[in-house]
C-alpha cells in the first residue's frame, strides 16, 4: 500500500445531494480504489465498487479554470472508459503526496508487469501491440507469428490520435536518421495511450531515478 487517505470526490448534481462526497482513497499493488467507507478487513477490498489499474488511467493536478466550484488542491483521474474522477484534498501537501504516491505506484506496477499487448489492425493486419518495458513497442502480426516492427522508447518521437480508434506514432529510425509514422487502429484507444504514458514514465524512472522525485 503506498498510500491511504480522505478526499472529496465531486459527484453529478442529479444524483446526489451533495455536491462533494467525503471518499477513502487507497493506492495498493497496481490499483485506485475509491471507498465510501475505509477497508477493515482483506475481503473488503474485492468489494470495493470503484477500482482501476493506475497504469490504465491519467493523473493530472487542476489549476486555474480546470478547477471546479473554486475549490483548492484538487486534481482528476481520468480512466480509459473516458471518465473523469474529479477529486478534492484538504491542502496543498495532501495533493502533492497524492501525486508522488500516484506515479511511485504506477511505475513500481509497470516495473512488475514488465510488457502489456493490445489487439490492432495495423495496414489491415490483425495485429497486437506490445509495450515492453526492456524492448519498447513492438507489432506482433498474428497470422504470421511474427514480429513486423520494433522501436525503442527513446526513438518516439512525437503521437496523435483522433480520438477514436485511431493512433499515429512517429519515431526516429537510426540509420537513415529520418522520421517513420506507423498508424494503428485500436477499440481500447484511450486506455492504450495511458499505459504508453505509463510505460514511458516508468521507463524514464529507471534510466533517471530522481525523475520520480521531480513530479
Amino acid at each position: 500500500i503506498q498510500l491511504m487517505c480522505w478526499v472529496y470526490e465531486r459527484m453529478p448534481q442529479t444524483e446526489h445531494w451533495q455536491v462533494w462526497k467525503e471518499k477513502f482513497l487507497a493506492l495498493k499493488a497496481a490499483d485506485v480504489y475509491l471507498f465510501d467507507v475505509p477497508p477493515m478487513h482483506s475481503n473488503d477490498w474485492a468489494k470495493c465498487e470503484m477500482k482501476y489499474k493506475v497504469y490504465e488511467c491519467m493523473f493530472k493536478i487542476l489549476k486555474g479554470t480546470e478547477v471546479p466550484d473554486n475549490r483548492q488542491h484538487c486534481c482528476s483521474i481520468q480512466t480509459g472508459s473516458k471518465q473523469v474522477i474529479c477529486l478534492s484534498l484538504e491542502n496543498r501537501t495532501g495533493l502533492l503526496n497524492l501525486e508522488t504516491a500516484w506515479y511511485k505506484t504506477s511505475n513500481l506496477a509497470v516495473k512488475r508487469l514488465v510488457s502489456k499487448t493490445f489487439g490492432c489492425v495495423w495496414q489491415d493486419h490483425l495485429s497486437g501491440l506490445i509495450l515492453d518495458l526492456e524492448q519498447g513497442f513492438s507489432l506482433y502480426d498474428h497470422q504470421t507469428k511474427s514480429i513486423l516492427w520494433s522501436y525503442r522508447f527513446s526513438q518516439l518521437k512525437s503521437s496523435s490520435d483522433d480520438g477514436q480508434t485511431k493512433l499515429t506514432l512517429n519515431f526516429q529510425n537510426d540509420t537513415p536518421k529520418q522520421l517513420e509514422t506507423q498508424v494503428i487502429e485500436c477499440t481500447d484507444l484511450q486506455t492504450l495511450i495511458y499505459c504508453i504514458h505509463s510505460f514511458l514514465s516508468a521507463k524514464l524512472s529507471t534510466v533517471d531515478p530522481s525523475f520520480l522525485g521531480n513530479h
